[in-house]
């Protein structure tokens, strides 16, 4: 068995100056690299945080864009319902004035029919008592008023009287 890739190599001549040039070409490759990738990390922040910016930009652009459409789409309605509002105030007035005049009528309507249905009872009531005899209310008034002026009469006459026989 034979190993060749044992055996020790002569010392060959190291030239410095070539190694001094591979380092510094490596360290010059490792420093390129390393602000490549700083400059990757920088600029994946900055981008994160410029889309973050425009993100939040659009949010208060949708909001704003919300609420001047909203202030649009409220002239819009009130613009439409103002003549609905016109009209319905008209007739509800119309109504109410109408109801008014209806309830006026009613009320000396049902005034009248309950003093006319008053009356009618009242002649009803009188016809009955008649019928059985009895003096009405007017009757009585005018009786009392009769024995009233008798009475009187009566005083007069026993005073006369009195006076006579003194």
């Amino acid at each position: 068995m034979k190993v060749d890739g044992l055996k020790p190599e002569a010392p060959t001549r190291l030239d410095v100056r070539r190694v001094q040039s591979q380092v510094t070409d490596s360290f010059a490759a490792a420093s390129k690299t390393g602000r490549k990738l700083m400059r990757v990390y920088v600029g994946v922040w900055g981008s994160t945080y410029d889309r973050a910016a425009d993100l939040y930009q659009d949010g208060v652009n949708l909001l704003e864009g919300a609420i001047r459409r909203g202030e649009e789409m409220e002239k819009a309605f009130s613009h439409r319902i103002a003549p609905v509002e016109r009209r319905a105030s008209q007739q509800f007035n119309t109504l109410q004035h109408r109801f008014g005049d209806n309830v006026e009528q009613v009320t000396r309507t049902v005034a009248g029919t309950s003093e006319s249905i008053e009356g009618q009872l009242e002649k009803q009531v009188e016809r009955m008592l008649v019928n059985f005899g009895i003096p009405t209310r007017d009757r009585l008034e005018r009786l009392n008023q009769e024995i009233d002026r008798l009475n009187i009469k009566l005083d007069e006459e026993l005073a006369r009287q009195e006076t006579v026989h003194a």
